[in-house]
């Protein structure tokens, strides 16, 4: 066989193994689950009524995290009631294992005592929190919550506040594992913390 030939043969077979090679790793990377959460929120310390609250402080426990405000007319209540029915649709095993945590972006009428006060009304295991207006600015910008202050001429409230009404789910690593939107019910809710939860 000639010097030729073997040249050739050998580029031959370097091809295949390198066309086998990329073909496996393209299989193997288009069968990886990308984390569509991956970047999204983050450890956080706001203050409630007994002291500050980390979000650290419930690794090991499924967080359920909502952004919203006391005065607020419909969704907080809607979203904090639906949170509470969840709690207590678990097992007393699996409530054992999730809280849920209420943060005011409302930093001008909120103390900790008063957005823990009202956090605790709709369940006992459900924690309120504020802070100054950086720190909460600081914690949305992690999880993406957008909020605004919009002046009412007719409103007794003064003003209210538009802001995000999804609840992040957050598993045992502290990480985001899910969204669920303000229309959900408390049933597909339930669902999902049960799989966060079984993750």
């Amino acid at each position: 066989m000639t010097r030729q030939w073997w040249v050739l043969t050998l580029l031959l077979l370097g091809a295949a193994v390198l066309g086998l090679g990329g073909g496996l790793w393209m299989q193997q990377r288009s069968n990886q689950v990308i984390d569509p959460y991956a970047g999204l929120g983050g450890d956080f310390t706001l203050a409630a009524g007994t002291g500050p609250v980390s979000l650290a402080d419930y690794r090991d426990q499924v967080v359920m995290l909502f952004f919203g405000y006391t005065q607020c007319p419909d969704v907080c209540p809607t979203d904090l009631a639906r949170m509470g029915a969840v709690l207590d649709g678990l097992t007393n095993e699996e409530s054992a294992q999730v809280v849920g945590l209420f943060v005011s972006v409302d930093t001008e009428r909120d103390t900790p005592r008063k957005v823990s006060d009202y956090a605790a009304f709709f369940h006992q295991r459900i924690v309120g929190v504020t802070g100054s207006a950086d720190e909460i600015a600081a914690v949305a910008k992690k999880y993406y919550v957008l909020y605004q202050q919009v002046e009412g001429d007719n409103t007794a409230l003064g003003y209210t506040i538009d802001h995000s009404a999804s609840t992040y789910l957050i598993g045992r690593d502290g990480k985001v594992k899910g969204l669920v939107q303000h229309s959900i019910s408390v049933g597909e809710m339930i669902k999902a913390v049960r799989a966060v939860l079984a993750s």
